[in-house]
């Protein structure tokens, strides 16, 4: 009988919470990305200053450059040889050569 009381209340008690609950609608975020390689000296102005300002590339080989177009926006990825290929740097420039950082995924 105990259990039967018990039973009856936490069904009780779920079928309230259904009454209640609410439809929560997740946004996704879709990013158009177009990217074409490019020739490194191609690259803007103020992006090739912006890397002969930065002390941590200035001296390294740029392996590759990228014309990375999100959402309307120009953006440069730049790719410099490292030692190793684990020491390769990889950054990400807009248009005035200011270097964008990505933000973590969450």
């Amino acid at each position: 009988m105990k259990k039967l009381m018990l039973s009856l209340a936490a069904m009780s008690l779920l079928a309230f919470a259904g009454i209640n609950a609410e439809t929560v609608k997740s946004v996704d975020q879709v990013m158009v990305q177009e990217t074409t390689k490019i020739d490194p000296e191609s690259l803007p102005e103020k992006v090739k200053e912006a890397i002969q300002n930065d002390e941590a590339v200035k001296n390294l080989k740029i392996k590759e450059a990228h014309q990375v177009m999100e959402d309307a926006a120009v953006f440069y990825l730049v790719k410099f040889e490292g030692e190793t290929p684990e020491g390769e740097v990889e950054k990400k420039y807009d248009n005035m050569g200011k270097e964008v950082k990505e933000e973590p995924v969450k």
